[in-house]
C-alpha cells in the first residue's frame, strides 16, 4: 500500500532549463503525477494491485487523477476526493538534456490529517509492503509510522521533499529509507557523488534509526547498507530523455520486487532497470514501463556489481 501525493502535472518541454528572468518556448502536456500516485502505478505496471491513499480535490483535475490511477491498476478504495478542495498541481519544466525543474502547490495533499491515515489504515493488509513519501503532512507520517508494530508490515520511506519534525521513534520503524543524492545530503550533511561517499551518507542514515539505507545516485546507480551487509549496483547505461519521476519508478519497483518475494539484490536490480526504461521516456506515469518490458530489457542487459 502506498501513502502519498498526487498531482496534476502541467509539462513544459523546453530546449534547455531557463535561468532567471529569461522567457522560453515550450510544449505544454497536462499529465497525471505526484510522487505516491506514481510510486502506486509504477508498482501496478508491474502486475501488481497496489492500494493507495492519497487526498484529492472534487475538481475536474481530481476526477481525471483517480480514474488515471484506476486505470492504471491501482486500487482506489482508499483514496478522498474532498468537496470544496483543489487537487494538487505541479509546473514542470524538461529540458532536451532530460533534466528537469517542478514546482509544487500541493492543495488538497496539504490537508491530511492523523485521523485520516487511522481510517487508511484499515486497507492496510497484515505483512503488506507499506510505502511512504515525504510529501504528506508530518503528523499524518509520524502517525501512519507509529502504527508499525501493530499492523506489522513493512516500511519503505522516501524522504521526498525533505521536511524537518519526523519523530525519532518514526525514524526507528523504518525499515528502508531511499533518498536520492539530494536528499541524502539534506539528511546526513554528506555530499553523495560516488559509492564510497553514499557509503559514509549511509552510515549516517542508519544512525537515525532505519535498519537499512538504499541511496539512488541517478546515472551511477545504487547502494545499500544495513547493519549486516552493504552493496553498489551501478545503473543500466541509456539515453536519457525525462528523468522526472525517476525516483518514483524506483521506489516503486523496488517495493513491488520485494512483495513479489525477490531477494533483496534482485529487487534493487529490478528497481534500477525501472527507473533507467522511466527516464528513456517522457511524462511521470506515462513513462513506467510493464513488466513484460522490464524482463526483456533485463535479458538484453548486464550490470556491474561493486
Amino acid at each position: 500500500m502506498f501513502f502519498g501525493t498526487t498531482n496534476l502535472d502541467l509539462c513544459f518541454n523546453v530546449e534547455r532549463l531557463p535561468t532567471p528572468g529569461e522567457s522560453l518556448m515550450g510544449a505544454l502536456n497536462r499529465n497525471p503525477g505526484g510522487k505516491g500516485a506514481n510510486q502506486a502505478v509504477a508498482a501496478a505496471r508491474l502486475g501488481l494491485r497496489p492500494h493507495f491513499y492519497t487526498r484529492l480535490g472534487d475538481d475536474d483535475a481530481g476526477q481525471s487523477l483517480l480514474q488515471s490511477l484506476r486505470e492504471a491498476g491501482v486500487c482506489a478504495d482508499a483514496i478522498e476526493s474532498c468537496p470544496g478542495e483543489v487537487s494538487g498541481s505541479a509546473l514542470v519544466l524538461v529540458g532536451d538534456d532530460g533534466a528537469n525543474m517542478i514546482v509544487i502547490d500541493p492543495g488538497a495533499n496539504l490537508n491530511v490529517t492523523p485521523g485520516m491515515i487511522d481510517r487508511a489504515a484499515e486497507f492496510i493488509e497484515r505483512d503488506a509492503i507499506v510505502v511512504a513519501e515525504m510529501g504528506m503532512p508530518i503528523p499524518a507520517l509520524n502517525r501512519l509510522f507509529e502504527m508499525k508494530r501493530d499492523r506489522e508490515f513493512d516500511l519503505i520511506f522516501n524522504p521526498a521533499p525533505v521536511r524537518a519534525g519526523l519523530s525519532s521513534t518514526a525514524w526507528r520503524n523504518v525499515d528502508f529509507v531511499t533518498p536520492n543524492q539530494t536528499e541524502a545530503f539534506e539528511l546526513t550533511g554528506v555530499e553523495v557523488h560516488d559509492f564510497d561517499s553514499a557509503a559514509h551518507a549511509a552510515g549516517k542514515l542508519l544512525d537515525l534509526g532505519p535498519a537499512a539505507a538504499l541511496i539512488t545516485l541517478g546515472a551511477l546507480g545504487a547502494y545499500y547498507a544495513d547493519a549486516r551487509t552493504s552493496f553498489a549496483l551501478r545503473a543500466f547505461p541509456v539515453k536519457v530523455v525525462d528523468t522526472t519521476a525517476a525516483g518514483d519508478a524506483f521506489n516503486g519497483a523496488f517495493a513491488a520486487s520485494l512483495a513479489q518475494r525477490l531477494p533483496l539484490r534482485e529487487a534493487v536490480k529490478k528497481a534500477l532497470a525501472v527507473a533507467a526504461l522511466c527516464v528513456t521516456r517522457r511524462g511521470a506515469q506515462s513513462s513506467m514501463p510493464n513488466g513484460e518490458a522490464v524482463d526483456e530489457f533485463l535479458k538484453s542487459q548486464t550490470i556491474l556489481e561493486l
